[in-house]
């Protein structure tokens, strides 16, 4: 079973969220796009996304200079 974990800035600041670990990259994704609309940022779309420390199981979604979001598969 393999468990993500989510990370996030927003606005410049890191970021608390009520839910941090997901069954699948995607469904961080689409939580994170939850997160921005509940808290009125509605036109963010990344940007770019690349691996972080060379792992390609964290990546890094950024959106704009003060969000973005990484995922980081925690457990295969």
């Amino acid at each position: 079973m393999k468990i993500y974990k989510l990370d996030a800035i927003v606005d410049g600041n890191s970021v608390n969220l009520k839910r941090n670990y997901f069954a699948s990259r995607n469904d961080a994704i689409n939580y994170m796009f939850q997160y921005y609309k509940k808290h009125y940022l509605y036109n963010l779309a990344v940007e770019e996304e690349y691996p972080v420390n060379s792992d390609k199981h964290c990546v890094e979604y950024v959106c704009d200079y003060y969000n973005r979001f990484t995922v980081s598969r925690i457990a295969a």
